[in-house]
């Protein structure tokens, strides 16, 4: 039986033809996947890298690790300025509270027949020469001091504090004590000083202004120990540092 070879070749032909055409297509997709991975890969990468852009650079380890800063202790420099100023009250109240200790220790004095009316009346009139500015003097430093207020932890509540520190704080609050035992006592001497004034100008009769000033006399005594004791405490014996100095 004999082969029919024209038939045959167009059909090798043929699939050679669709052979080649298949490989070609493979190639082209496998191409285009790598590309499609490659871009994928780019845009990957910039994301990561924009990413790290907007976050900003890592802090340095000392950086991150470091513990927060304290607030600076002020209780020094406080204190040594409350002590600085008390120190206009305290002045302006000796003056004051001395002639206020002359008026009622000449009074003590006539009571127990040590001197006479007359000597008393001597020493009242002296006391009463620059008596109105003295007090009015302590009470413009005290209306100061008001405005100003004292910026120190009292000794109850400074809690652990160095010795210098510990010893302003007390300091500050003995010289608070005596500047308010001053003010008590300054108040009553402005009263006795008005009346006297009222005196010398009719407006108080002697018997009013005699029994007003029993009054005050009894009074002035006792404001008067009261702002002594408070003078003796042990605690003025000590100073606060500069406060220009203080840290």
């Amino acid at each position: 039986m004999g082969v029919n070879v024209g038939s045959a070749a167009p059909a090798r032909l043929l699939a050679l033809t669709f052979l080649v055409g298949t490989v070609l297509g493979l190639l082209g997709v496998v191409l285009w996947a790598s590309v499609v991975d490659d871009d994928g890969d780019d845009a990957t990468l910039q994301a990561s890298s924009s990413t790290a852009d907007e976050s900003g650079p890592e802090p340095p380890a000392d950086e991150a690790s470091a513990p927060p800063q304290q607030p600076a202790d002020t209780r020094a420099a406080r204190c040594s300025e409350a002590a600085a100023a008390l120190e206009a009250p305290l002045g302006a109240a000796r003056p004051a509270l001395q002639q206020w200790d002359v008026h009622v220790d000449a009074m003590n004095q006539l009571v127990v027949g040590e001197i006479t009316l007359q000597q008393a009346t001597t020493f009242w009139n002296q006391t009463r020469v620059g008596a109105q500015r003295n007090v009015d003097r302590f009470q413009k430093a005290w209306s100061a001091l008001e405005r100003t207020g004292v910026d120190c932890p009292a000794p109850g509540l400074l809690g652990p504090a160095p010795a210098a520190v510990s010893s302003c704080s007390r300091l500050v609050e003995a010289e608070l004590g005596v500047a308010r035992t001053a003010r008590t006592s300054i108040d009553t001497w402005d009263t006795h000083v008005q009346h006297m004034d009222m005196l010398r100008m009719g407006v108080l009769s002697p018997e009013k202004a005699t029994e007003m000033w029993l009054s005050m006399w009894r009074r002035g005594m006792r404001d008067l120990d009261a702002y002594r004791a408070a003078a003796r405490n042990p605690a003025l014996d000590v100073e606060c540092p500069d406060p220009d100095s203080a840290d």
